[in-house]
């Protein structure tokens, strides 16, 4: 019982990795951490700084505790650190996509 403790007559899991997350649970966060990304990049038009990139973490960290779903914030920080490249990637290649549709026309 040592990674265990007691909040709200509830035992938690003190070192629960994201991994352990159900499916559900994990999509969730993972789309709502895309689209906060996302629409900033296509607000400012470049990729995030490191304080608006924390500003997503706190956001989504927020929302999550709303759920109810408990894990530890150093989880959710190193799996959205892990894909933001990938967020990045994504956005510049659908950038692209834009411009040459919009330019064929």
């Amino acid at each position: 019982m040592k990674n265990h403790i007691r909040v709200n007559g509830r035992l938690l899991q003190t070192n629960k990795k994201f991994s352990a997350l159900k499916l559900r649970q994990k999509e969730w966060i993972a789309s709502l951490l895309r689209s906060k990304t996302i629409s900033l990049m296509l607000e400012h038009q470049r990729q995030l700084k490191r304080p608006e990139r924390e500003w997503i973490l706190q956001e989504t960290l927020f929302a999550i505790e709303q759920k109810g779903i408990w894990i530890p914030d150093c989880e959710v920080s190193r799996y959205y650190d892990s894909k933001v490249q990938q967020y990045y990637k994504s956005f510049y290649k659908q950038q692209a996509l834009s411009e040459d549709n919009s330019s064929s026309n």
